[in-house]
């Protein structure tokens, strides 16, 4: 399999050659979830915009929602596809994978460009292969600055854990994330992962189901547009 970038007109190529191809795509998130508006990248085949157009309208997304209200947001995503050409001149188009979704046009959130700082792994947990995911709520103010940590994940306190942990607070001292809703700075809550280890085993780097749920027990998580449908593997 070739990867490219989004050059349409090479699709007929060559027969039965998948392809991988980036589609832009903006479309409008309602309060209620569904999508209306669907425009792809204008480069597309016609046809393929209308199969493109009819796909994302059937997708559904936690919608845009701060301080208990839900509002309709322009988003603009990349989908990645598998273009396979067939001989009777069609093209079949399979979904490998998708950004997530942020504000586009006039919605697009109008917030400084944040300064993350990463934490530094001890270099003798590292050396004696520790792996270990670090999950927070931190609240920041209207100026980006971290006004409240607290830790979710994990839950118990070992000599490696409380390590890592005193590691991952400097680090967020350190850094500046401003948040902003439909232009207007805001003061909320975000979920703050911290992965130490270097497998590429996910299963050693996960965070559990339950870390999500307590995260939305929290009534000033900050503010953003989610997919919820299951779309890779999805064909177009």
């Amino acid at each position: 399999m070739l990867a490219i970038a989004c050059v349409p007109q090479a699709i007929a190529q060559d027969e039965g050659r998948s392809i991988l191809l980036q589609i832009d795509v903006e479309a409008t998130v309602q309060a209620d979830g569904s999508v209306a508006d669907v425009q792809p990248d204008p480069a597309l085949p016609a046809s393929m915009q209308a199969r493109v157009k009819r796909g994302v309208a059937t997708w559904r997304y936690t919608p845009l929602r701060w301080q208990g209200h839900a509002v309709p947001v322009r988003i603009a995503q990349q989908i990645k596809v598998e273009a396979t050409p067939h001989s009777e001149g069609a093209t079949a188009l399979r979904i490998v994978g998708v950004t997530s979704p942020a504000p586009a046009g006039a919605d697009a959130d109008r917030a400084a460009a944040p300064r993350w700082v990463p934490p530094r792994f001890p270099p003798d947990l590292a050396k004696a292969g520790v792996n270990a995911v670090l999950v927070y709520a931190v609240l920041f103010g209207e100026d980006g600055v971290p006004r409240e940590i607290q830790r979710m994940y994990p839950t118990t306190q070992d000599s490696t854990s409380e390590r890592l942990d005193k590691a991952s607070r400097k680090a967020l001292h350190q850094s500046v994330v401003p948040h902003a809703f439909r232009g207007v700075p805001i003061a909320c809550r975000a979920k703050v992962p911290f992965t130490f280890g270097s497998t590429r085993n996910p299963d050693l780097l996960h965070q559990p189901p339950e870390v999500d749920a307590l995260f939305e027990s929290y009534p000033d998580r900050c503010p953003e547009v989610r997919l919820e449908t299951p779309v890779v593997g999805m064909s177009f």
